[in-house]
């Protein structure tokens, strides 16, 4: 596990006409890590992004928490300040492309504009660097693809195009909030491998937004469980793959649809995510939970540590055994 966190999110509260959408979420990402953040939709993935990025509706607010950035607390921060860092220091993919890119714009005028804005170019320079840009992602016939609207690109094509808007600047974090749910298998697979790639080369941090465990096996280091605006879990990958400790993480796990026969079913979990209105008291997850006892419906557990870099939130956990 990297040694010194680029992002620490602590406490983070954000809320919705006085309903919380996250509730106390704390963790970070170290230099040079990559950070999975995993849960079902409504878990409050996206929202942990956009509130990082300060990019929240005006209808929500960050009532309590940190967010700290290379040590500066970027909720302290003037808009101003924060729209120097957002796109330079920190970037990030958005799950589609198309709704993300301007369509009236070629995809190389949005490259410009990022790099004119945050690096002072001149034009034919940023011009250059982003036939450059689109070279790195691998957009072939570069120079020719940059005079392409977003329309006249595939699916797989815009999503390259997004990494390069992200990477324009080589920022210290990249924020990818699920950044192949919209592609098919195969391209899903390359846009992976371009992004494993991008990170070592350019030795950047990584937060992965995603629902799909399978990606985060494959390119994450470590693992926050988010359930109904909380953190349930947070372990290594191996860890967390290996031996999942809270009761939610586990259901995860075992509705993957298995690779070891024919005849083995996922088994999905009951129920579904509360809403916002009707959170219930206690562990949120307890509801759900085949294992659950009295006190998980009435007193939210504390984390407990399990080994090196894994703790959950689960009483069953604290009173000496994984369930």
């Amino acid at each position: 596990m990297a040694s010194s966190p680029v992002l620490e999110i602590d406490g983070l509260t954000t809320s919705v006409d006085g309903l919380k959408i996250l509730d106390g979420v704390s963790f970070s990402v170290g230099d040079g890590e990559v950070v999975g953040v995993v849960g079902e939709s409504g878990s409050g993935k996206s929202m942990t992004a956009l509130s990082s990025m300060r990019l929240l509706p005006n209808s929500v607010a960050v009532t309590s928490g940190r967010i700290l950035f290379e040590g500066t607390d970027l909720l302290g921060l003037s808009e101003a300040a924060m729209r120097r860092i957002r796109g330079d220091r920190i970037a990030m993919i958005f799950q589609e492309p198309m709704s993300s890119l301007n369509p009236v714009l070629t995809v190389g005028e949005q490259i410009v504009e990022t790099l004119t804005w945050h690096r002072g170019m001149a034009r034919a320079e940023a011009r250059r660097r982003a036939v450059e840009l689109l070279d790195l992602v691998e957009i072939p016939a570069a120079a020719k693809r940059i005079s392409d609207y977003p329309h006249q690109l595939s699916g797989g094509m815009r999503q390259r195009v997004m990494i390069a808007i992200a990477l324009a600047c080589e920022p210290k974090l990249l924020i990818a909030d699920e950044p192949t749910t919209a592609l098919d298998v195969t391209v899903q697979a390359q846009v992976l491998d371009l992004l494993r790639g991008l990170r070592r080369e350019l030795a950047m941090s990584v937060m992965l937004i995603t629902h799909d465990l399978g990606v985060v096996a494959e390119f994450a280091d470590r693992v926050v469980v988010l359930y109904a605006g909380r953190v349930a879990e947070t372990a290594p990958v191996k860890a967390l793959f290996r031996a999942p400790a809270h009761p939610y993480t586990q259901g995860l796990l075992a509705s993957i649809p298995p690779l070891d026969g024919p005849l083995a079913q996922p088994r999905p979990i009951p129920g579904s995510v509360p809403a916002l209105a009707d959170m219930p008291g206690g562990c949120r997850f307890h509801p759900r939970c085949a294992v659950a006892i009295d006190r998980c419906a009435v007193v939210q557990p504390p984390f407990f540590p399990l080994d090196p870099g894994h703790e959950t939130a689960c009483w069953l956990a604290g009173a000496g055994g994984v369930p």
